[in-house]
């Protein structure tokens, strides 16, 4: 499944990053680019905003309503409508910032870009593919926060464990 989405869901945008799935996000795209992008790329249109769904279902483009108003809620949609695991995995999870894979790396190859007291800390680090983008990801102390946040998705959802 590829989504697209548009400008009022940036933080859904990353968060369907980690958990492994395909996402566009251009905060700057104007409405009728999006609905253009979506139908020429076959992707599903997230948004926030009922005129330009209403709009994109008129021109066939797959679109849904994000309706829920906290990041927990929004998840626990995706999940109830498209099947999208709330299990984050490092080794599906797309960079959160710009969408492409990311790649286990030495702690070594690292130094430059992470804080040192990071680089005591962790010993696994994942660096993006993209050249131009080369953010460093660890699964450090924000985990937690992160776990809690999939953990309150996965109840809304109903998928408690």
């Amino acid at each position: 499944m590829r989504f697209l989405v548009d400008g009022m869901l940036g933080g859904l945008a990353r968060w369907l990053r980690m958990l492994g799935q395909e996402v566009k996000y251009d905060s700057t795209a104007m409405d009728n680019e999006l609905l253009r992008t979506a139908k020429d790329g076959n992707m599903v249109f997230l948004t926030r905003d009922r005129e330009l769904h209403q709009r994109a279902l008129a021109r066939q483009v797959m679109s849904v309503l994000v309706l829920g108003e906290t990041e927990e809620e929004r998840l626990a949609q995706m999940s109830r409508t498209f099947g999208v695991s709330l299990e984050a995995a490092m080794d599906k999870t797309r960079c959160p910032e710009c969408g492409s894979e990311l790649r286990e790396t030495s702690k070594n190859s690292v130094t430059d870009k992470v804080p040192a007291a990071s680089l005591k800390l962790y010993d696994h680090f994942w660096e993006c593919t993209d050249q131009s983008c080369g953010k460093v990801y660890w699964i450090g102390s924000h985990w937690k926060q992160i776990r809690q946040t999939l953990e309150e998705a996965r109840r809304l959802a109903g998928l408690e464990r």
